[in-house]
């Protein structure tokens, strides 16, 4: 035997070993999906290390195999709905999202009104606020326009979900903004900031409202409980 037949079947012989330990693994993690029942990837793959020692990339890759054969179905994680405020106090100054998302919005008005009436021709604080201007027009005005259609942050509409659509209503009210400043108080960065601004604030508050009372009553708007009945008078 010559030593390129020796390296040939040395090499089939590694993948036999490599196949037949590949088929070991699958056997097992279909043992673990019928009895452990995993919720994540990350818990199955733990759980192949801990109880068989198996090596991880291969149990990602006979995962994705599976998935690909459809055998197997993957889904993104569903998060869990941020829990919402039941007080004002809570609302305003415990550390969660709703006042991260809170101060943040109404320190970026502090600073829009600041810049914008503050009548700065050049030098850095006039590159600041164009950049901080644009920031509110373009995302944070429809943040907050978005806070109110959906006042809670679960898996309706997610982070991600939330900014590409505060996006698009930025552009949507900035728009609408401009149409009626152009009719009535005159289109300039003055008149744009300072309307926009009010609406923000609004927008604010109602979100607010709307938050405090989904976690008081668990609804916001009560349908009719359709119970009325009809009086009929007899001739």
């Amino acid at each position: 035997m010559t030593n390129e037949d020796r390296k040939n079947f040395t090499q089939r012989k590694k993948e036999r070993e490599k196949e037949f330990q590949r088929e070991e693994i699958k056997q097992q993690i279909d043992i673990i999906l019928t009895e452990n029942e995993p919720k994540t990837i990350r818990e199955l793959v733990k759980i192949m290390e801990e109880k068989y020692d198996a090596p991880e990339e291969l149990v990602l890759e006979i995962l994705r195999k599976k998935e690909v054969d459809q055998d197997l179905t993957l889904q993104e994680p569903q998060p869990e709905p941020t829990a919402l405020p039941t007080t004002i106090k809570n609302y305003l100054f415990q550390k969660n999202y709703f006042s991260i998302e809170f101060w943040i919005t109404i320190g970026t008005i502090v600073l829009v009104l600041i810049l914008t009436l503050v009548n700065v021709q050049e030098g850095v604080f006039f590159y600041i606020r164009y950049i901080v201007v644009t920031f509110f027009m373009l995302i944070l005005s429809g943040w907050t326009f978005t806070a109110v259609i959906f006042p809670e942050l679960d898996s309706k509409l997610r982070f991600l979900e939330r900014a590409a659509t505060a996006i698009g209503m930025s552009i949507v009210v900035l728009v609408l903004d401009g149409l009626f400043l152009n009719y009535t108080f005159g289109l300039n960065l003055i008149a744009i900031s300072l309307s926009l601004t009010f609406l923000s604030l609004l927008c604010v508050i109602i979100s607010m409202v709307l938050r405090l009372k989904l976690a008081r009553d668990g609804f916001i708007f009560k349908k009719s409980s359709g119970n009325n009945q009809e009086k009929i008078i007899e001739s």
